[in-house]
């Protein structure tokens, strides 16, 4: 395990030196968990969860020149894919797409501001408290406090969290490109398809090896991920971290989120149900 998650690690390290910045909002256990309570009714869940982590798959573009408004395309300017959904398939993913946006969905609520009049997203206000207090690097507290409200809501909520993702990730549907390609590439010219393609697969990969540690059963999931954080430290940020001191950090960034996190993501859910 530890071999396998060192390898993700080093893809995770490539992919990021490539791009400006890697912190998403709420990491993919908690797109899943969103988008399945505001589409309850929905039967495809591989396909909604996986539309509900896609957008994500922006900040992995190997080439930025090919793709420049990458992001922008994903987060704010084609979020709603269900006009252009021509299969059952294609459906369920363009209404786990449309859960994630920058502009009025999850990431609105981890970016951008919760509780209201707080003027920082719930993430990014709980990375700024966990930074200041372990002297931590700010993109890397993000990244620990994303952690932490994945493993509290399959810990509290949702046990199932991991195998759902990592159900998503190996089954969704090739139409689910598909319908990308279609969008990006041939209708409105954003990118072109080997670099679409290239991107996903990369995403994919990632995807897999967070996966794999997430889906393990308590207290296995926790250290997987620490060791995960241990290799981040190293190969991103340089530093030798240990086992203990992630702990220790996740361990607070834990304590920081475990009392008010459902009610971040119960004010994300219904947030999101009010624009339908």
């Amino acid at each position: 395990m530890k071999k396998l998650l060192k390898h993700g690690v080093l893809l995770l390290a490539t992919a990021l030196v490539l791009e400006a910045s890697f912190v998403q909002a709420f990491n993919s256990g908690t797109h899943i968990y969103i988008a399945e309570r505001v589409f309850p009714s929905c039967s495809d869940k591989i396909n909604l969860d996986y539309g509900s982590i896609a957008p994500d798959l922006a900040l992995y573009v190997a080439s930025p020149g090919k793709w420049p408004t990458a992001f922008a395309d994903t987060h704010y300017a084609y979020i709603d894919l269900r006009r252009y959904a021509w299969t059952s398939d294609q459906r369920a993913f363009a209404k786990g797409w449309l859960t994630h946006n920058e502009d009025w969905g999850a990431d609105y609520y981890a970016h951008i501001e919760y509780p209201p009049g707080n003027g920082v997203g719930y993430v990014v206000g709980k990375a700024e408290i966990l930074s200041s207090g372990t002297g931590i690097n700010p993109e890397f507290a993000h990244f620990v406090i994303e952690v932490a409200i994945d493993l509290l809501l399959k810990w509290n909520d949702d046990s199932g969290l991991g195998k759902k993702l990592l159900e998503a990730n190996l089954l969704r549907c090739l139409e689910d490109r598909s319908l990308l390609t279609w969008v990006l590439v041939l209708k409105e010219k954003r990118t072109d398809w080997i670099t679409l393609v290239s991107t996903e697969l990369t995403f994919r990969n990632l995807v897999g090896e967070y996966a794999m540690a997430f889906s393990l059963p308590w207290p296995f999931d926790k250290g997987a991920l620490i060791e995960l954080g241990v290799q981040l430290a190293k190969e991103i940020y340089g530093k030798d971290v240990s086992y203990d001191d992630i702990e220790i950090i996740l361990e607070a960034a834990i304590g920081l989120c475990k009392d008010d996190y459902k009610a971040a993501i119960d004010a994300t859910i219904n947030g999101i149900k009010d624009h339908f």
